[in-house]
């Protein structure tokens, strides 16, 4: 990731030096990453939300209820009940993720 990051930070640096190097051709690309980025993540947020419907059938309960009864340690340290409360962590911070990519240039 160190690799990417830089190239980034050069692009920005370029694009930054003059405001007319940032031609449609690199207006395009950068559009079609963060594209396919975006469908990336939501095709993954999918496959995680029908692994949490499949917990709240085989344990008829909501995936926020089990979350805070989760927390309080109202529910023991089974694998199952970790797995569910690890695949909550990875929707929450895919949902972040998403918002970034979704969001309009600053204003």
């Amino acid at each position: 990731m160190p690799a990417l990051r830089e190239k980034v930070k050069r692009l920005e640096q370029y694009l930054a030096t003059d405001e007319t190097a940032a031609d449609r051709v690199v207006e395009q690309a950068v559009d079609k990453l963060l594209a396919r980025e975006t469908m990336r993540l939501i095709e993954l947020k999918t496959r995680l939300e029908q692994q949490l419907a499949e917990f709240e059938k085989q344990y008829t309960m909501k995936s926020s209820d089990f979350n805070a009864r989760f927390e309080r340690g109202e529910l023991g340290d089974a694998m199952n009940f970790v797995e569910w409360s690890a695949t909550l962590e990875m929707v929450a911070n895919l949902n972040k993720r998403l918002a970034l990519l979704q969001e309009g240039p600053p204003r």
